[in-house]
């Protein structure tokens, strides 16, 4: 079979897929298999686990996750897998299953969903995370490849990351600014970028695309510095400027923000300026922002740098009331990623 007919995926293609699970923990009473809805965890034989892993003997938090992948990307599947891990980092914790839905369009070639389904399987199997299970449909509703998943991790209460910033804390950086909008826009367009960007500068930008998963650095942050950590947030849609407005304006706390110092790559940086976008406002997985106490936040970068993570201090939290400053300017409530109007100026620009 080459073309997928609409409605589930054939019976025959789902027994290849479901043979597909990623990584096997201990504890998964039922797991993916053709005809069963369900997944089954057995608590107990987790909970074991999970405090051999982080060696305590509290009873750890359950933590869940849910996020999509909607824009064009080289390898959807492995997105998939980091963004959602990413999420669950910034809580403290470390990911155990994941289920995933996949809609795919009509015409869809069955040895594409096979190596999609393997690229999921080798991402969770490098990342220690299993499979639990998900549904697969060929639809008219959709006009290209849409994967979502919903992940569970776990993490012991004296690890979990609180989101409580304070009146005086200090805003890092680590990570660089639009990476994955970097990635996505080169792939888009290989053919125009690799003529306006010199050599280096192109493989920067395919270099930075591919520095997503945040989840080591944070782990081992909050093993060393939990106590002064007081809010973790990775910057996804809406860049870091994003980013900001998330961690502070629901707790209405404001901050002073200089730009110039946010780490950003020179080759996407130019491709910003090409693009007339902001590249602080451009999809930025592969960056996280870090809410810490001020008399440790220079420890902390200095721990970050040493572990090969860019990292900068910022900016600082203002009072309750207080705008939202960046270079002096309010930031505006989070808006559409500049990733899109990026792409529709590359489609303008293939059309001419």
């Amino acid at each position: 079979m080459n073309v997928l007919p609409l409605g589930k995926a054939p019976w025959s293609l789902l027994v290849e897929l479901v043979k597909k699970q990623g990584y096997l923990h201990e504890g998964i009473v039922q797991t993916a298999e053709q005809g069963v809805d369900v997944a089954v965890l057995d608590l107990n034989l987790i909970i074991d686990e999970v405090k051999k892993i982080y060696n305590t003997q509290s009873t750890p938090y359950l933590v869940y996750k849910a996020d999509p992948i909607t824009f064009p990307t080289p390898n959807p599947a492995n997105y998939l897998i980091i963004v959602n891990k990413n999420d669950l980092a910034t809580a403290g914790a470390l990911p155990y299953g994941i289920t995933v839905t996949i809609l795919l369009p009509p015409n869809f070639q069955a040895k594409s969903l096979l190596e999609l389904q393997s690229n999921l399987s080798e991402t969770c199997e490098k990342h220690q995370i299993t499979i639990l299970g998900g549904h697969t449909e060929i639809t008219e509703a959709v006009l290209s490849p849409i994967l979502s998943a919903s992940m569970i991790g776990f993490v012991p209460p004296e690890f979990y990351i609180p989101r409580e910033p304070q009146v005086g804390d200090s805003i890092i950086c680590s990570g660089w600014a639009g990476a994955e909008g970097t990635g996505i826009l080169l792939a888009e367009a290989p053919e125009i970028f690799s003529t306006y960007l010199d050599r280096d500068e192109y493989q920067q930008g395919i270099e930075v695309s591919t520095q997503l998963d945040i989840s080591p650095q944070v782990i081992e942050c909050n093993k060393k510095w939990h106590d002064e950590l007081h809010l973790v947030h990775d910057a996804t849609e809406g860049g870091i400027v994003g980013a900001l407005y998330e961690c502070l304006a629901p707790k209405g706390f404001g901050s002073k923000i200089k730009s110039e110092k946010i780490p950003v790559a020179s080759s996407t940086k130019k491709m910003a300026e090409f693009l007339k976008i902001n590249p602080f406002k451009l999809i930025s997985s592969g960056a996280v922002v870090y809410i810490c106490s001020s008399h440790k936040a220079s420890e902390i970068r200095e721990f970050l740098t040493q572990n090969n993570y860019v990292a900068e201090i910022v900016g600082e939290v203002t009072e309750i009331g207080a705008p939202i400053l960046i270079d002096g300017t309010c930031a505006p409530p989070p808006e559409s990623d500049h990733l899109i109007l990026g792409l529709k100026q590359l489609e303008k620009m293939k059309e001419d």
